[in-house]
């Protein structure tokens, strides 16, 4: 069965990037939908005076729809897996989810 991004995030070892009530999330993909996300955030940030990861705040597993990825600006992990990229030594980067869209 194709799903959301056609098989590319791999469950519980990608992540994701996102704004949510003025704050920048970075979260582990969970579970892979056909038109949803289940992430669990790592950590939350608003770039002024709060910085919470989960050593310090118990986060709550969370549904991000399909429609509202632009909205909250959904970023996917990307690591040039399975292409040449000539980013030799560079780890990886978070891109824009259409990037990833089926």
């Amino acid at each position: 069965m194709k799903t959301l991004f056609d098989n590319y995030i791999e469950v519980d070892m990608d992540t994701c990037k996102y704004q949510k009530d003025g704050f920048e999330y970075t979260a582990i993909v969970k579970e892979v939908g056909n038109d949803y996300l289940m992430v669990k955030p790592l950590s939350r940030t608003n770039f002024k005076d709060i910085y919470e990861n989960n050593f310090d705040t118990t986060f709550q597993v969370e549904n991000l729809h399909e429609t509202s990825f632009d909205d909250i600006k959904l970023e996917i992990w990307m690591d040039g897996r399975g292409c040449d990229n000539s980013a030799i030594g560079v780890m990886g980067w978070y891109e824009p989810y259409t990037l990833l869209s089926a």
